[in-house]
């Protein structure tokens, strides 16, 4: 994922289309659904050189690494990270709701933002309202009714790292409180 194009940080993440393949002391892929072609192709391009990677994943098909209860996900990784030795690189794979959890976990756990490289598949994102602070997963589209406060919400281009989410206000001046939802 690029935060920066040309010295300007951008707030709508923008992700590599080829993720960088470092050297590392240990590689670790968390993958919300191996399963899929763009997982199956960084699998392949992080295996190609021979370095050791270890492979964690909602679902991968064959169950040796299927770990389906996303809290369980989490704790095996953070498990991992805690014991992560300087050098350790951190490929993720999934929706943009999936990459920044695992994103926000890394980087609490002591990963440098240059140390993960995002890899984005699927249209799942995270809304954050920001007249009620409820968060929720969305889809593609522009305008949606928050899950909190019923407030009708136009869906920013504005992303928020630290929440993970983009920022959805409110569409309508007129009911700015969700008045007459049904």
């Amino acid at each position: 994922m690029s935060v920066e194009a040309a010295g300007v940080v951008r707030s709508k993440p923008v992700y590599a289309a080829v993720p960088l393949v470092l050297s590392a002391g240990r590689r670790l892929l968390v993958a919300q659904d191996a399963t899929l072609a763009q997982a199956a192709d960084l699998h392949g391009q992080l295996s190609a050189d021979g370095q050791a990677l270890e492979l964690l994943s909602l679902r991968d098909g064959d169950g040796v690494h299927d770990h389906g209860d996303p809290q369980l996900l989490e704790m095996r990784l953070l498990t991992r990270l805690s014991a992560a030795p300087v050098g350790t690189r951190l490929y993720v794979c999934g929706d943009e709701s999936f990459v920044w959890r695992i994103y926000r976990l890394a980087r609490d756990c002591g990963l440098l933002a240059e140390e993960i490289e995002l890899v984005k598949t699927g249209s799942r994102r995270e809304l954050y309202c920001v007249h009620c602070a409820t968060q929720q997963s969305i889809g593609s589209e522009g305008e949606v009714t928050c899950s909190g406060c019923g407030v009708h919400l136009l869906v920013r281009e504005h992303f928020s790292r630290r929440l993970g989410a983009y920022m959805g206000v409110c569409l309508d001046p007129d009911q700015p409180h969700g008045e007459g939802r049904t």
